[in-house]
């Protein structure tokens, strides 16, 4: 044997990031991130249930082209749902691209459905950006500890020796006579 004990801790340092938990992001981030990827699941509904309609009206492939961007949508909806900033941006611009090349045009069909979905997706994306900033400050700065429940003198166990020492008054002893 080396004379190590195996179940002692290891001498590495730990580095674990910080980061806040879920209850300490304000809602003005985490609010229109929500809303984006809900946006964006509703988006592929529509999607499916137009391109499934549109197939099955005509019967031609060009109509069933447009289930293509399904996987893609599910995907940046899915980053977006773990605040990704780079699927946050790819959202919008695969959003915002089409509406402008249908302006461009001259065609207005859809153009002002999408662009209720693009208002979404931009808020979302600024919202992402604000997260990453809010968890890089709280990793500079992180708040106080906050004290516990097992802390407070009212959450405290009965039969403790600690709560009976602070319950019981100290014993007078009578004066002695002599």
């Amino acid at each position: 044997m080396d004379g190590r004990n195996p179940y002692s801790s290891s001498n590495a340092p730990m580095t674990q990031a910080l980061s806040p938990l879920e209850r300490d992001i304000p809602d003005s981030i985490s609010g229109p991130i929500r809303q984006g990827w809900i946006a964006a699941c509703v988006a592929m509904a529509l999607l499916l249930i137009v391109g499934l309609a549109g197939f099955a009206a005509s019967r031609a492939w060009p109509d069933l082209l447009i289930l293509l961007d399904l996987p893609v949508i599910a995907v940046l909806a899915f980053g977006l749902h773990k605040r990704s900033r780079t699927a946050a941006t790819l959202l919008v611009l695969m959003s915002v691209l089409p509406k402008l090349m249908l302006i461009a045009d001259g065609q207005l069909n859809g153009v002002v459905f999408g662009l209720v979905f693009a208002i979404f997706y931009i808020r979302a994306m600024t919202a992402t950006y604000r997260y990453h900033r809010f968890v890089k400050n709280w990793q500079r700065n992180p708040p106080a500890p906050r004290g516990s429940l097992a802390d407070n003198p009212a959450f405290s166990v009965s039969g403790s020796s600690t709560a009976s020492q602070q319950t019981t008054p100290p014993r007078v002893s009578a004066p002695e006579e002599a």
